[in-house]
This record gives C-alpha cells, structure tokens and sequence, in this order.
C-alpha cells in the first residue's frame, strides 16, 4: 500500500496546519514532509500506514487546528499515526536537527574504553543493581 496522490494533497494540508514553523524553526511546508521524509519513516514502520491512510480519507475541512481536531475524534487510532509519521519526518530531517543542535546519532569508536561522562551517566544504573521483568 502506497500514498495515492489525493491521499499525500491531504497530508500536505494536514502538515501545513499541524507544524507550520516559527522561532527559527522550520514549516512542514518548508521541507515538503509529505514526500520523501514521510516515505522515509512510513519505511522504517510501516504498522503506521493503514491507520493514517483511513485518517486521510475521512471527508472534512482541513483549514484550522479546530478542524484537525474535530476529525481526530472520529478515529483517534488514525490521528495518532497521523501526529506519529509527521512528527517522525519533522524531527529527522536535516533542516529540523540542524535548528535545534541536533546531528543526529553518531556513531562513536569504543574501544578505548568508558570515558569519565560515560562512567558519570552509567554510575546510577550501576549501583541500582540488576532488575529483571517476569515474563
């Protein structure tokens, strides 16, 4: 199951009133999230499709936040995957990670060993001992 093309025209104006940028951060219009990021996370979890697709479809106006959130109430399931995918594709994108600081994970050479901060975040794990979950 793919996006058809009323389908993404549905997530655009979604996008555009669910994250319409400011405070030098920028708009879901301005990185387009409803091409590629959206393809990108709907990749990595693909569970999120089906819901968000009847989301899309439902009939109604998407002109306002008041809007948006008088058709989350016909189906909460589908909103969420909705809020999910975009918030995903927002916060991955390079333009986002890059206004809030963020690179992105790194990957880092362990083999020298634990650092000091590394010592310091793992000193309380380490002295809670170890916990298990019953099945």
């Amino acid at each position: 199951m793919t996006l058809s093309a009323d389908q993404r025209m549905h997530l655009a104006e979604f996008a555009k009133v669910m994250i319409p940028g400011g405070a030098d951060m920028p708009s879901a219009e301005d990185l387009m999230l409803w091409r590629d990021p959206i393809d990108e996370v709907l990749a990595i979890d693909p569970s999120r499709l089906e819901p968000m697709v009847r989301f899309l479809d439902l009939p109604g106006n998407i002109a306002t936040l008041a809007d948006v959130e008088a058709l989350a109430q016909t189906d909460r399931a589908g909103f969420e995957a909705l809020g999910i995918v975009l918030a995903n594709a927002y916060f991955m994108h390079p333009q986002t990670r890059a206004a809030i600081g963020y690179p992105g994970q790194e990957a880092r050479d362990s083999s020298g060993g634990l650092t000091p901060d590394d010592e310091a975040l793992l000193k309380p794990v380490i002295a809670r001992g170890p916990i298990y979950r019953s099945p």
